[in-house]
């Protein structure tokens, strides 16, 4: 992790908010497929929510401490760490831009404009500065989810029925952050389906695909693409197998058949190529991306797609 990224949560987890302007937004997204469109309204808050949601922040991020890790399409969903990403190379510039046109966006009239809402943002800015924090809406925060479940609210002495009151539901954790240029990542399946990752990973796995057949070490690709198909997860492995570039390199290839034979793992090579097949498919994706993994200690072999490379003695570390 470069120190920029560390740099920038240091700076931010000192910040004192309590005198940061702040602004609630619900977004909007549409059509259904991308390239999505992004649209905002303004939706007034009072003082007590506004340290409200500064506490959020401050339970959230500033008061723990974090790893940082830059975002890949294979990092696990983070715990104790955040995933960092530049911010320009996500949708979120579309919101940022739309956020930024600030009151000739319009206001938030009724609670029928908050029901269709994708997300909400809340901005705090102050001398130049600005801090986004994005929730996504989801089941656990949508106002119809707090209809359906009869949730009863305890008002002057008296159970009130959720139907009576105009309901919108506010998560004290935030899916991430953007903060001077970088995007702290909360949740990565939540980031992911907010910001149109799965178009960045369809494009990837094509690309990938595109290579595997100029490199003819493997039977033919289009078994691997119609295995693929939509599947997120398996959008997903691929991606990862580009980013990481394994395959890229002759004598990991030469190498992976080597093992096979000499493992007893069930890809079949013939005529010096891999031969694509239905039943195996699993397994090849997972060699291409060195995902089996042999422990130094008893011997035992893992899959695993979470690789942290472990600095030798002498090496620099």
């Amino acid at each position: 992790m470069s120190g920029k990224e560390a740099q920038r949560l240091k700076k931010l987890k000192a910040t004192d908010l309590a005198p940061w302007a702040t602004s609630f937004w619900v977004v909007h997204r549409k059509p259904a497929q991308a390239p999505f469109v992004y649209n905002v309204l303004r939706v007034s808050i009072d003082k007590k929510l506004e340290r409200r949601l500064k506490r959020y922040v401050k339970t959230q991020v500033q008061d723990r401490e974090f790893r940082l890790e830059p975002y890949d399409f294979s990092n696990a969903d983070p715990g104790e760490s955040l995933l960092t990403l530049d911010a320009d190379t996500t949708d979120f510039t579309k919101v940022r831009d739309a956020i930024g046109q600030g009151f000739d966006n319009p206001r938030a009239k009724s609670h029928a404009e908050l029901l269709g809402s994708f997300a909400y943002v809340v901005l705090f800015e102050k001398d130049g500065e600005h801090l986004y924090a994005w929730s996504k809406i989801n089941t656990l925060n949508s106002p119809r989810k707090a209809v359906r479940t009869k949730t009863l609210y305890f008002q002057d002495q008296k159970l009130v029925d959720v139907e009576d009151e105009e309901v919108f539901m506010i998560d004290p954790r935030f899916d991430f952050f953007v903060f001077a240029g970088t995007t702290f990542i909360a949740s990565k399946s939540a980031f992911e389906s907010s910001m149109n990752f799965r178009e960045g990973m369809k494009a990837k796995s094509r690309e990938l695909l595109e290579e595997f057949a100029s490199m003819a070490f493997l039977s033919d690709v289009e078994p691997i693409r119609a295995y693929v198909g939509e599947n997120q997860h398996h959008l997903r492995k691929l991606a990862a197998i580009k980013s990481a570039g394994y395959y890229s390199s002759p004598t990991y290839i030469e190498r992976l058949m080597r093992v096979c034979r000499d493992e007893g793992w069930n890809l079949k090579i013939e005529g010096g190529k891999i031969v694509v097949e239905e039943e195996t498919m699993d397994l090849l994706l997972k060699l291409l991306n060195n995902d089996r993994l042999r422990s130094p200690i008893n011997d035992e072999v893992f899959d695993s797609s979470a690789k942290k490379a472990v600095s030798q003695p002498g090496a620099g570390a």
